[in-house]
């Protein structure tokens, strides 16, 4: 097989890995090896290709990862006082003070607060704060 053939069937199966990812960072890679892929078609010498796609390759990624930088938005602030005070349902304890609860169709770690005592037969309890992904029950 040619080499131009294989420089751009592989930029072929980096585009269709990025579909999964949604990163244009592959898309980026792929780019450089389709040129080099044009390099080899056009006849130049491997060490010729190799830089091109080593440059493009990393010349794009870096441009889309400053891209990304400069115009990444600041996380939404996420209002958790509609989840306080809603019941949860106990599904296991999985250790001292920690359970894996129902809540919102899901289930989710939780801990039990500091003046909490632990009762396997209770199988409902209050949401009373959020701390990262995690619920805290009293």
């Amino acid at each position: 097989m040619d080499a131009s053939w294989t420089w751009w069937l592989i930029g072929l199966v980096l585009v269709i890995a990025e579909m999964a990812s949604g990163t244009f960072y592959l898309i980026a890679v792929a780019f450089g090896l389709m040129v080099a892929g044009l390099g080899a078609h056009l006849g130049w010498s491997l060490n010729v290709q190799l830089w091109i796609a080593a440059v493009l390759c990393t010349g794009c990624v870096a441009a889309i990862y400053q891209w990304n930088k400069r115009h990444a938005r600041p996380r939404a602030q996420v209002n958790f006082s509609n989840d306080i005070g809603q019941s949860v349902r106990i599904v296991a304890w999985s250790a001292e003070r920690v359970a894996r609860v129902s809540y919102r169709g899901a289930e989710w770690d939780a801990q039990l607060t500091d003046k909490g005592v632990v009762d396997p037969a209770r199988l409902v309890w209050k949401i009373v704060e959020i701390s990262g992904n995690r619920l805290i029950i009293e």
